[in-house]
């Protein structure tokens, strides 16, 4: 598909102002109708879904069913479940000082809303960040990644038979279609993607004083005690670092794990690789691909550079680019100047590191930007609790690993350096909701205590205030 040119942006643009009011009006039932019919689009489409992720990433059907349909399926479902309730007007806490007073929470749409999607996920972020606007009562435009043109090929078609361009429109392009958004008012922008690009987005927000929510990236670290069942452990990290060739943000990036068990699981790890993807990865039917050769150059020409600085490869390391292939790999003695211990990897080379004391690991990863994610895998609940105490990431899986955005009762979203707000869920509804505190006096007006011309009665009302209160 060719890129939306920027008048057809701007028209689009505006088209949303003028129906924004309209939209902010909707129901909620009405918004619960058009979640439904895009659930039961998406449904209708899950071949196509499946057939476009293959295109764009060489991804099987069961991992697309997995990563991509069901986690946009089991979203769409929580909210068309729970958004009665949500969007219910909340009361707060009763006060002796506002007694006659009536306060509530009432949750009104932000309004116009930009969102800005990467090409890793790229069903699943547009479906379950576009569901949470909805929900919320938005117009919405959706800026879809130009690096997985297949999949966006059904997003288009799949929104298109839902929504009006002016409640719902995708956008394609790169960066000068990106740019260009960014220039227009929005009510609220979500974007994902790294934390270079979402400097550029608050910059262009604050131009307008517009509302964010950045959901960015970073080094998510593991950490496995001694105290493990290994070959567990180890399954966990193979399915939550190579699931999407690494390309997932909260993927393990990088592995501490302690000393005394080093031998043993580096032996499992090479078991369980050829357990999963069989003796060469290549030929695994379940095994995708890097996204694009910018990417894939980018990943090689890291795995060179530490091998040529001393790293060792334990597993894999082996690539081809014409299929932009790239082994699932675990590396060791990787120096602390290489791109794979200083960037986000994004992609199936794992770096992993030695320790045998727990607090020179977690001084390690206070050193580095805060993660989006931190894993950590023991039997003693002491020694899980100590590194949740001296650490700080978006998230934290204790046992597993990127479970925890699969629960629907959790947020979403990073801090600092990996991001800013939360998603998904609730918190998805809230984020694209402006949470609008009202107080409703009933009777008497507790101002009018104050009225004027201040006397000693007032002078008196005044400290029985303080005294009480």
């Amino acid at each position: 598909m060719p890129y939306n040119s920027l008048s057809e942006i701007d028209a689009i643009y505006n088209k949303q102002l003028q129906y924004t009011l309209e939209a902010r009006n909707l129901s909620v039932a009405k918004r619960v109708a058009f979640l439904k019919k895009l659930l039961a689009k998406i449904r209708a489409e899950e071949q196509a879904i499946e057939k476009a992720l293959y295109d764009d990433f060489h991804k099987s059907a069961i991992e697309s069913g997995i990563t991509e349909i069901l986690a946009v399926e089991m979203e769409l479902k929580h909210i068309i479940k729970h958004l009665p309730k949500w969007a219910k007007d909340k009361p707060v806490a009763w006060s002796p000082m506002f007694a006659n007073n009536k306060a509530y929470l009432h949750y009104e749409p932000k309004g116009n809303v930009l969102i800005m999607t990467p090409w890793n996920y790229p069903f699943q972020l547009p479906m379950v960040h576009l569901a949470a606007s909805i929900a919320a009562g938005n117009t919405s435009i959706l800026k879809l990644s130009e690096f997985a043109e297949h999949t966006n090929q059904v997003i288009r078609k799949i929104l298109g038979e839902v929504f009006s361009e002016a409640h719902v429109a995708v956008v394609e392009g790169a960066v000068e279609e990106s740019s260009h958004l960014l220039t227009l008012r929005f009510d609220h922008i979500h974007f994902t993607g790294s934390p270079a690009v979402g400097k550029i987005v608050m910059e262009a927000a604050s131009k307008h004083l517009a509302d964010i929510t950045l959901e960015l990236g970073g080094k998510s670290p593991a950490i496995v005690d001694k105290h493990v069942n290994i070959r567990r452990v180890v399954k966990n990290l193979i399915w939550a670092k190579y699931v999407n060739a690494g390309q997932t943000c909260i993927a393990p990036d990088y592995l501490f794990v302690h000393r005394h068990i080093r031998g043993e699981f580096e032996s499992i790890f090479r078991e369980e690789l050829v357990e999963a993807f069989g003796k060469d990865a290549l030929n695994s039917p379940d095994y995708a691909r890097i996204i694009n050769k910018k990417h894939f150059d980018r990943l090689t020409s890291a795995l060179e550079n530490a091998k040529s600085l001393g790293a060792q490869v334990l597993a894999g390391g082996n690539y081809l680019e014409k299929e932009l292939y790239i082994e699932p790999t675990l590396i060791s003695n990787v120096a602390e100047n290489n791109t794979l211990m200083q960037e986000e990897i994004f992609g199936p080379i794992f770096p992993v590191c030695y320790y045998s004391q727990i607090d020179e690991v977690l001084a390690s990863i206070r050193k580095k930007e805060k993660p989006l994610a931190l894993y950590v895998f023991s039997k003693d609940n002491l020694f899980n609790k100590h590194v949740i105490r001296y650490s700080s990431a978006g998230s934290t899986c204790v046992n597993d690993a990127l479970i925890q955005i699969m629960h629907p009762n959790l947020p979403f979203g990073g801090v600092n350096n990996s991001g800013i707000g939360q998603s998904t869920g609730k918190y998805g509804f809230k984020a694209f909701s402006h949470e609008r505190a009202v107080a409703k006096s009933i009777g008497y007006p507790l101002s009018a205590m104050f009225w004027y011309p201040y006397t000693e009665k007032t002078q008196r009302f005044l400290q029985l205030i303080r005294k009480l209160f």
